[in-house]
């Protein structure tokens, strides 16, 4: 029988892999607000941030948290680079888009045989930082990783929220976000600004990938469930919309826990696709349709 506590519950269980999920829908949304471009590497990754972070921390026997911000740092560097060596170039030339979306999906089949050849097809995980003690509240019980997971994530969406309304390097990529032209003939470097949304947008990607390590056995092909999931995070919230993207995953990893609870896990990812379907069909502006203004 289904109780209110048991429902509770699952909420809360699907709460840590759902800001999962919010995490990449974010660096999705970012990157499509500044170039019109979807990033089908964003799952790959993700899944290289947490080998990365798996060679820092367990490997080389680095601290958790030394080795959680150079990991971060790493991935920034590599998204920016990415976007200098190819996105901006393809752009600038107007390239197709189609064109520029199949590179993405061929960066992302190089970094699964990248991860392949580095680290094997081995699952591999490491000892899990945030400790084993389970809190209980009355009924219901709080895992170690789900209170860290929120608490990290939360801290991190107010620095980026300071970062992107509060400061003229912020403004400056909103405003190339929403008005490229215009943005340009202010004296706005359009490539730069394009350049630290993919540094911004990978380093998320990075968080998101150190933090399921722990909770779930890394492999080379992880990616790319998890980059659907927040792609129809994205769409579910509404395409461009940074709460909604936040909104989108959070819902994707709680319908699904709930859904793999109460009927079948097996069935969870078909689930997912039904019900974006069915967003794409009755709403397809998402949950919150971006205005301009709300763009990043």
């Amino acid at each position: 029988m289904l109780t209110s506590a048991i429902l509770l519950q699952l909420v809360l269980n699907g709460l840590a892999m759902g800001i999962i999920y919010s995490l990449p829908a974010l660096g999705i949304s970012l990157i499509w607000n500044a170039s019109g471009l979807f990033n089908f590497a964003q799952g790959d990754l993700l899944t290289l941030g947490g080998y990365v972070m798996l060679s820092l921390f367990s490997k080389l026997d680095l601290p958790y948290i030394p080795a959680f911000a150079m990991t971060v740092v790493a991935m920034g560097l590599l998204g920016y680079a990415l976007s200098q060596i190819y996105f901006y170039p393809m752009l600038e030339s107007r390239v197709n888009p189609q064109i520029i979306l199949i590179g993405t999906v061929a960066f992302s089949i190089f970094i699964r045989n990248l991860i392949l050849v580095i680290w094997g097809t081995t699952p591999q995980t490491y000892a899990n930082p945030f400790g084993s003690q389970v809190m209980q509240i009355g009924e219901l019980y709080l895992m170690p990783h789900v209170i860290w997971i929120v608490s990290i994530v939360a801290v991190l969406l107010v620095a980026l929220q300071y970062f992107l309304r509060g400061t003229m390097v912020g403004i400056a990529m909103r405003a190339v976000a929403q008005r490229q032209t215009a943005a340009w003939l202010m004296g706005i470097r359009n490539d730069r600004m394009i350049a630290l949304t993919f540094l911004l947008s990978t380093g998320i990607a990075a968080v998101s990938g150190v933090l399921i390590s722990p909770i779930i056995p890394l492999t080379p092909s992880m990616g790319g469930m998890i980059a659907v999931k927040a792609m129809a995070a994205v769409l579910i919230g509404g395409l461009g919309s940074f709460g909604g993207a936040l909104v989108g995953g959070v819902a994707v990893g709680i319908a699904e826990t709930i859904f793999a609870a109460l009927v079948n896990p097996a069935y969870r990812d078909i689930f997912i696709f039904a019900v974006l379907v069915l967003f794409l069909l009755f709403r397809p502006g998402g949950i919150f349709r971006a205005q301009v203004s709300e763009k990043v």
